[in-house]
């Protein structure tokens, strides 16, 4: 590499806000890192990138857009995961490889090549592919916990991540979004068994620029968030409640029902982000009259949350969710409690991790179609908010710990300093 040459890496980021979110973040890191950055994305999903293209020079930070691949099973102008029930993910990672046909035509003709190929582990089997045919690295991107593969890769049937073990393990180096204090022995059974060399990276919490607009993370505030966070400005620290399950799980009426009723129950002070696709079909999940009895200590807000500036206002102190990991790094780089509803995909690993393992989360619920006694739900609820919760100190902690990791000298990163370096210097 010449003297002073950026070291130029392709990120292509996996089409759902969950995976979308954690690799734009990324892209930051790398860019303060003096990197320079090209990020793959359809025309639907480039706002994702509008915080960054504020703060970042235009000569290191590079868009750039393909439609997206059309699809028998994707319907035309659909081109987020976000859009579409979560069992349409197998064809959702079909249709996005078909990318690899332009990417290739692209890297042919580009006289600046990427050293590296980052992408998404929805993606490795065809980016590992794309990046041997141009003899560049190809690094795994996993959103999620070294403690989730590692599990996953020593059960006798992977089922639906078979091919994506495999394929993330003969990647060139693999980035996770954890810190080594956190999981240290996964991430180093990691290295051991699933990767077979030192390059596997802990980066995380990965978080998004301080300059940057929390209202236009992945979409519009539903709420205006001034005034959402005027309103949390009235109530003590870590007295409210905030109940949200992601940008893919959709809540059923019977669920919804025993929400409200708990939090009615409880007495405590809430916010309720209910998702909202396609037509509005909140209405049956909130049910009528909720919002009028609770309009004095309770919001509900319908579509896009700002939940980073939600979970990281003093006055919230626990945080009822599906432990998607992306939301288990806000919550407790936050500083919350988390009641663990686990759903599908890592969610049940996450609670194994967070409840069983480190005592940082309470499970209140378990699975897509459970129903919650209402009772119960409002008691764990109530308890939440209490200041001595065991599960709170260890909430902290562990939030302590995270910011560590990243701050200069950190473990993260270190790890991330040392990434881009090897990129730069190490031969393929």
């Amino acid at each position: 590499m010449a003297k002073n040459k950026k070291t130029h890496i392709m990120v292509i980021p996996f089409p759902q806000s969950g995976h979308m979110l954690p690799t734009v973040d990324l892209v930051h890191h790398l860019l303060r890192r003096h990197a320079a950055v090209t990020v793959v994305l359809t025309p639907n999903n480039l706002h994702y990138l509008d915080p960054l293209l504020r703060i970042h020079s235009p000569e290191n930070l590079r868009p750039l857009s393909f439609p997206f691949p059309s699809h028998p099973s994707i319907p035309s102008g659909v081109e987020n995961m976000s859009q579409l029930p979560t069992h349409a993910i197998g064809d959702m990672i079909q249709a996005f490889s078909l990318l690899r046909h332009p990417l290739s035509s692209w890297l042919e003709s580009s006289p600046d090549p990427p050293a590296a190929i980052l992408s998404d582990m929805f993606s490795v089997p065809w980016t590992n592919k794309l990046a041997e045919e141009f003899e560049i690295k190809s690094i795994a991107f996993l959103p999620t916990t070294a403690h989730t593969l590692s599990v996953i890769w020593g059960q006798d049937d992977r089922g639906f991540f078979e091919e994506l073990m495999q394929s993330t393990s003969t990647s060139w180096g693999l980035i996770l979004n954890t810190f080594k204090e956190l999981e240290e022995k996964y991430v180093e059974d990691l290295k051991k068994n699933f990767m077979g060399h030192h390059r596997v990276w802990p980066v995380g919490p990965i978080l998004p620029p301080a300059a940057g607009s929390d209202e236009d993370r992945g979409g519009k505030s539903s709420v205006p968030v001034g005034e959402l966070t005027a309103w949390l400005d009235a109530f003590p620290e870590n007295s409210v409640v905030y109940v949200a399950f992601g940008s893919q799980v959709s809540m059923g009426k019977a669920q919804g029902e025993a929400i409200a009723a708990a939090l009615e129950k409880s007495g405590v002070r809430f916010i309720w982000a209910v998702k909202k696709s396609g037509g509005d079909d909140t209405a049956e999940i909130v049910p009528r009259g909720f919002e009028e009895r609770t309009a004095e200590r309770g919001r509900v807000i319908r579509g896009w949350a700002p939940q980073k500036v939600i979970l990281e206002h003093r006055a919230v102190g626990s945080y009822l969710t599906h432990l998607g990991w992306g939301s288990v790094l806000e919550g407790l780089i936050g500083g919350t409690v988390l009641l663990a509803w686990p759903m599908h995909a890592d969610n049940h690993f996450n609670t194994k991790l967070l409840a069983d393992e480190l005592g940082a989360a309470v499970k209140v619920c378990d699975g897509m179609d459970s129903v919650p006694d209402s009772d119960e739900l409002a008691r764990v609820l109530a308890d939440s908010v209490r200041v001595d919760l065991p599960e709170r100190g260890k909430a902290v902690e562990l939030r302590g710990m995270g910011l560590a990791a990243i701050d200069e000298g950190g473990s993260s990163y270190k790890a991330l300093d040392d990434m881009v370096r090897e990129v730069g210097t190490s031969a393929v």
